[in-house]
């Protein structure tokens, strides 16, 4: 006689797609984690000073901004599901580059390669989820997106520190390859292709500017603020920032004259795209700014090794984990905008107490302010929800376009502030050094303490651009009680159905 009887157990297909695209951001989020515990490691390795191992990071993000323009052509003429199979491969490829990387100008090239896979991905994963979800559902399906995604900064540093520890520097690239191949076979699985839209062509000069520009305006700057203010360095940013002018002219002949342009910057007529985008650009540059710099204080500065380093540093995502549900639902029925700017404050207060660091600051102190600063996590990843606020699920050319607008300028502020900031660094460091030293301090603490003064400057500056970003952030309109009671309806018929199922 039978008692029980399993029913087979049904999930929806778009949180089938949820899962399976977040093990692919998950991939890409903990091999950053995990770069970042290596780099003092790599320091060592390569004799490198900071200014020239910063672009371990810094090419791996650039070329994540100058590829993802290419996002809505490749979706547009292979289907969401291909170009993600293909960006996740040519990831895994990159990574075991990485990993027998023989110096460090191999091993900057061969991050290059990495993110041509890794920056296609991070469009495609918001424009696959975007078109399944509808706008009413997009704030809880961002915070669900979001908790799976913590997982790979709460496993990183910890499992980057003890591989570091162990085996090397190259195994913060090989443990990429387990969990992307059973990436790549689940997304196989389960996701289903999409058809081909109307061909057209692709913007090669539009993409050419961007690029170029992008990288040569990164290089100067970071030149600059490190201290070689000469006129080849100047002229060379001149000529960046006319590569990128070019670029907007470009989009913009080609929009009026009913081309297809790289990128469709008409969408910047939407205040509230425009607001959240601009906040996102500066949150982006000062968090991976910041988030450099904390492994080598740690490691470098507190003497702690690369595992003690990683565990620190697993505070940065438990906050969020806990915080992430009630933000999405909160943004859900609120709107993401006051959600966005609580955040924003939180993460100013955050950098503003990491002033206070000292070469024997106590762990549970910098436990504390880590935890606290990941309390943003939580809150901050509500940007691109109102960044999308006014786009409709039907309008996947529209969600397109915008996911990728948005994907590139923030990619592009991501190195620009891990360049910044390590040059900013390596600057000051150097002025210190020379100051402390007239004052009579010398020996073992001369360095720490002036690279600890340096940072305590760049926290500074951080805590300042979190405040201008609150400011910007607050121009976003506020949403209509239309959008209320078209909420409301959404919930209450949602509700409805599943009775009617029950």
């Amino acid at each position: 006689m039978r008692f029980f009887s399993r029913a087979p157990v049904h999930i929806a297909y778009k949180w089938r797609v949820t899962i399976v695209i977040a093990l692919g951001m998950i991939m890409s989020i903990m091999d950053s984690t995990i770069v970042n515990i290596a780099i003092p490691q790599m320091q060592h390795a390569f004799g490198a000073n900071l200014h020239d191992l910063q672009w371990v990071v810094t090419i791996y993000m650039l070329t994540q901004a100058a590829v993802i323009p290419s996002a809505p052509y490749l979706n547009a003429i292979f289907g969401g599901k291909r170009v993600y199979l293909w960006t996740l491969t040519a990831f895994l490829l990159g990574s075991l580059l990485c990993g027998f990387a023989w110096n460090l100008p191999s091993l900057i090239f061969f991050r290059l390669l990495q993110g041509i896979g890794g920056g296609i991905l991070l469009p495609i994963v918001m424009i696959l989820q975007y078109q399944v979800f509808p706008r009413e559902e997009r704030g809880m399906a961002t915070s669900v997106m979001g908790m799976a995604m913590m997982v790979a900064p709460t496993l990183g540093p910890v499992l980057g520190g003890y591989l570091v520890s162990s085996f090397g520097w190259q195994w913060a690239f090989f443990i990429n390859l387990p969990l992307g191949i059973v990436a790549v076979i689940l997304a196989q699985k389960t996701l289903q292709p999409t058809p081909p839209q109307i061909r057209t062509r692709f913007d090669i000069f539009g993409f050419l500017t961007a690029a170029a520009g992008s990288a040569i305006v990164v290089y100067a700057v970071s030149t600059i603020v490190s201290g070689a203010t000469s006129i080849e360095n100047v002229l060379l940013l001149l000529g960046g920032l006319v590569l990128l002018c070019t670029f907007v002219i470009i989009e913009l002949l080609k929009t009026r004259s009913g081309q297809k342009p790289l990128l469709d910057l008409r969408r910047f007529r939407d205040r509230a795209f425009t607001c959240s985008t601009l906040t996102q650009i500066i949150v982006f540059f000062i968090w991976f700014g910041v988030l450099f710099l904390i492994p080598i204080y740690l490691q470098t500065l507190h003497r702690e090794t690369a595992i003690q380093a990683g565990l620190i540093q697993g505070a940065l995502a438990l906050a969020p984990l806990a915080i992430l549900p009630f933000g999405g639902k909160l943004a859900d029925r609120l709107g993401p905008r006051p959600i966005v700017m609580v955040g924003l404050l939180v993460l100013a207060c955050a950098f503003a107490l990491m002033m206070t660091l000292a070469l024997n600051t106590p762990i549970w102190m910098i436990v504390g302010f880590l935890f606290l600063l990941g309390c943003q996590g939580g809150l901050t990843n509500q940007i691109p929800v109102s960044a999308l606020s006014q786009i409709k699920k039907e309008e996947e050319q529209e969600i397109a376009n915008a996911s990728t607008l948005l994907a590139v300028l923030r990619a592009a502020a991501a190195p620009l502030g891990v360049a910044i900031f390590a040059s900013f660094v390596q600057n000051r460091s150097q002025y210190y050094m020379e100051s402390l030293s007239r004052q009579g301090i010398a020996g073992a603490v001369l360095q720490p303490q002036s690279i600890l003064f340096a940072m305590h400057e760049s926290f500074l500056s951080a805590s300042v651009l979190a405040l201008v970003a609150f400011a910007v952030m607050a121009f976003v309109p506020r949403r209509k009680k239309s959008q209320d009671r078209q909420q409301a309806f959404s919930s209450e018929k949602s509700v409805l159905l599943s009775r009617k199922r029950a």
